[in-house]
């Protein structure tokens, strides 16, 4: 036990005191700092001013006017209606039209024909721009309000009857626990926030596992190509020296998440973020002490099961140079679990996402982002860890057979026969 500790702490505080460490978290803290402020940098930096498109109204005079009251009526409006004077014909009219925007009076601009689509006239939107869904969008919406408005006005509707149809019905969602009667499910404002804390929990799960994966692979092949491992495997049993690189390199991980959390939190803390938390209805108080909880076994979970194997790869090579081109099928596999996870988010009851949360290099993601969106039986989340324990002790005794087999092997990568006839030779 002592000798594990000693490579424990052997790992940790070399790579703790290295420079790339000290530079990539000053990098983290800076970039997570900058991710967080974006928004409110962006609404300082972009201009406020509403977008003006001009119309010409034509025979549409009253809806033109409407249209022009719409926006009038907003305390910001994102868009002015700026009326443009019929020049007599469509080639004057789009004539005058493209002077106005090319003087930068008008981004762009409405015309309504004499064709009438469900009982209200055709609008065309013409600019220069290619791709301007969110503005056609917008626009669209406001015609379907004024179209409302001209039909209720045309019925005899009075003012305050009209109010009461045209505002918006309230809808609030709320979660139902499937496997669990009588349990209240998350409310809305309680999805949002799990939503956000399962999304920026499964990059830290995706990017610990990737970095400080690869770290392990790293720091094995590194010994052995210096002819230290030769020393090293005969004081310290295969095991034992596997497993405490391992867990140095877990704890470094932890480190690294614990400072992004304290970061996190203290740009949240200040006024411009803690504006944003509010206007994304998000709720500190809704915050489920159990999703992190959860986190963090199912990181462990998943950093041990994955560096178990990388651990194993980079003993068979001998060079950090081929160490990339080795661990990439693991990589794969993380990158697997989380382009499901990412779809899952959305629907994570589907079929495939429950199967895949039961199978052992995809449980970590894809299970966390169960509990966190869905409402997985407890027996569920316990089958998974089972599992993970179950998976993470066979590869264990996998990897520590090829790791003793192959941090002494030298030279070219060893075959598969090479390899297994080592592994017989050798007791873990």
């Amino acid at each position: 036990m002592n000798s594990t500790w000693t490579v424990v702490k052997f790992t940790y505080l070399s790579r703790f005191r290295s420079k790339s460490f000290r530079v990539m978290s000053l990098i983290l803290i800076v970039l997570l700092s900058v991710l967080i402020h974006l928004p409110t940098i962006m609404s300082k930096l972009s201009s406020h001013e509403a977008t003006k498109i001009g119309v010409f109204a034509g025979k549409q005079a009253m809806v033109a006017e409407k249209l022009a009251a719409f926006y009038n009526t907003q305390a910001n409006p994102e868009i002015v209606i700026i009326p443009l004077q019929d020049a007599g014909s469509a080639a004057a009219n789009e004539a005058l039209a493209k002077q106005q925007i090319a003087d930068k009076k008008i981004k762009g601009y409405l015309e309504f024909t004499d064709t009438a689509v469900a009982g209200f006239p055709k609008a065309i939107y013409k600019s220069e721009g290619t791709m301007e869904f969110s503005l056609k969008n917008k626009l669209q919406t406001a015609l379907q309000l004024v179209k409302t408005d001209v039909a209720l006005q045309g019925a005899g509707i009075a003012p305050d009857q009209k109010a009461n149809m045209q505002a918006p019905v309230s809808l609030e969602t709320v979660q139902i626990l499937m496997n669990n009667e009588g349990a209240a499910g998350k409310t809305e404002s309680q999805m949002v926030m799990s939503y956000a804390l399962v999304y920026v929990m499964l990059f830290m799960l995706y990017m610990g596992v990737i970095g400080f994966g690869n770290m392990v692979a790293m720091e094995i092949t590194a010994e052995k190509s210096s002819r230290v491992m030769e020393l090293l495997i005969t004081s310290v049993s295969p095991l034992k020296q596997m497993f405490g690189k391992i867990v140095g390199i877990c704890l470094l991980a932890l480190t690294q998440i614990a400072l992004s959390i304290a970061v996190g939190a203290v740009n949240l803390s200040l006024s411009s973020s803690s504006k944003l938390v509010s206007q994304l209805n998000l709720k500190w108080e809704d915050l489920q002490v159990s999703l992190i909880v959860y986190f963090l076994i199912f990181y462990l979970l998943g950093f041990f099961i994955y560096a178990t194997v990388f651990a194993a790869v980079g003993s068979l090579v001998s060079r950090t140079e081929e160490v990339g081109q080795a661990i990439m099928p693991v990589t794969m596999l993380i990158v697997a679990a989380f382009m499901i996870a990412i779809f899952g988010l959305n629907n994570p009851n589907a079929g495939f996402v429950v199967t895949m949360s039961f199978v052992p290099f995809f449980s970590p993601l894809i299970m966390f982002l169960r509990i966190g969106m869905s409402s997985p039986a407890t027996w569920e989340i316990w089958l998974s860890i089972v599992i993970q324990l179950a998976s993470i002790g066979a590869m264990a005794w996998v990897a520590a057979k090829i790791y003793r087999a192959g941090v002494l092997m030298y030279g070219k990568r060893p075959t598969w026969r090479e390899l297994r006839k080592a592994m017989r030779a050798y007791r873990v």
